[in-house]
């Protein structure tokens, strides 16, 4: 911008964001060269400036939270592919590729999460029921959970242990194989995404090693992006998700199903066996 006769550099929504999250909604009406500089942002955490004489690199280490609309009424026969998501929102392949999470979100009938809805949105409405209801005893206020987020991100630095790396690795490789229509997705972005999911569940969970834990539950959450092949049938409408009352029970089916589909439970359990 131009300033009393000087050119002079304005920070952007992804500079100004450096260091936490920058949310972009109505992703798909961005300028076309706003789309362009954000490649570099998401790849590079930086952006380079060339312009009136000013040349310089300004750092864009944000997490990117974008929301868009799909191109008319969604095609839900295309909903697999990041080709089909390119066509439905009209977004290209090597943008969707830097999103470590791709979430589709149907709103189709589902009896069940309309109750769940409802429920909420009437006990928002009365603040003298969701004060009595005992389970809230149990759940952190928001300040709390802010500090121990922020707490876990500066403190922990998670490495990936041997097992970690072969569970994502394998699930890597399976995805290569299977990738005849999802090239654009299947690269090693994704192992990219796969590694910093994982560490980020280890943080969440407290630790600074990167355990089959973390890194099951980083391919499940690539899994419900709906953006690869799924080898769990049961992850279901992303919307429509919702806390079980057994997670441990839903977790460990969870890992039984990905470790057959990567073809290395055996090799998992004698491992398990030799660290014991």
């Amino acid at each position: 911008m131009e300033f009393l006769g000087e050119w002079m550099l304005e920070a952007g929504a992804l500079v100004l964001a450096d260091g936490g999250l920058c949310c972009i909604d109505e992703f798909d009406s961005m300028r076309e060269h706003d789309r362009a500089t954000i490649h570099e942002a998401m790849e590079q955490q930086t952006i380079s400036v060339a312009k009136a004489g000013l040349v310089t690199t300004l750092s864009t280490r944000t997490t990117v939270f974008g929301a868009t609309n799909p191109k008319g009424q969604y095609d839900p026969d295309q909903r697999i592919t990041s080709v089909a998501l390119s066509v439905n929102t009209t977004l290209s392949g090597p943008l969707l590729s830097r999103f470590d999470i791709v979430l589709v979100l149907l709103d189709t009938k589902n009896p069940e999460w309309d109750v769940v809805v409802s429920s909420h949105i009437l006990s928002e409405a009365e603040p003298d029921r969701a004060n009595n209801d005992e389970d809230l005893a149990k759940v952190w206020p928001l300040s709390t959970l802010k500090r121990y987020l922020h707490y876990v991100k500066e403190t922990f630095k998670p490495v990936l242990t041997r097992e970690a790396e072969r569970v994502i690795s394998s699930y890597y490789q399976l995805q290569r194989k299977s990738a005849t229509h999802n090239a654009a997705r299947t690269t090693v972005r994704m192992l990219e995404s796969l590694i910093r999911l994982a560490q980020a569940h280890a943080r969440l969970m407290f630790r600074n090693e990167v355990t089959r834990l973390d890194a099951i539950t980083a391919i499940l959450c690539v899994e419900s992006s709906m953006t690869t092949s799924a080898i769990v049938d049961c992850i279901g409408n992303a919307l429509h998700s919702n806390f079980t009352e057994n997670p441990d029970q839903e977790y460990a089916e969870q890992e039984r199903l990905i470790l057959e589909k990567l073809g290395s439970i055996d090799d998992f359990s004698d491992m398990n066996r030799m660290g014991d």
